[in-house]
């Protein structure tokens, strides 16, 4: 009998929306470590002195610094970042464009079910034993 072995994910999630960030909040905090911004430029600040995140969560659409800056910011900075997109406005070409800078990225589209976000995170740490 094989076991699979779970890992404490360490997350950080990026989302200008406050109630989206505090219900992914209360949904992970339990099964693994989340770190929460809703300010893109604050969460780059926070990125580049503390790199040490096995994925990224990011809203594709948000004010000053949109999803595709962010992901290119955070590429140059840890080339093989795992990333997921969560957007319900992303078209191929803007996924394509991204993929550019890091081919692992995944989307997941809103709204989605949370067990979907499991599914998808539960993808990346299987793949990290």
């Amino acid at each position: 009998m094989q076991f699979l072995r779970i890992f404490i994910l360490n997350i950080l999630i990026i989302d200008d929306e406050k109630d989206f960030t505090d219900c992914l909040r209360s949904h992970l905090r339990l099964q693994h470590d989340t770190c929460i911004f809703n300010d893109s430029i604050e969460a780059l600040e926070h990125f580049e002195a503390y790199q040490d995140y096995d994925i990224v969560i990011i809203d594709y659409i948000m004010p000053k610094l949109n999803g595709d800056e962010f992901i290119e910011r955070i590429c140059e900075i840890k080339p093989f970042q795992n990333i997921i997109i969560s957007s319900g406005d992303i078209n191929k070409s803007d996924l394509n464009k991204i993929k550019k800078y890091n081919n692992s990225i995944k989307m997941i589209t809103k709204p989605f079910d949370l067990s979907d976000l499991d599914e998808l995170l539960f993808s990346f740490n299987a793949k990290s034993t």
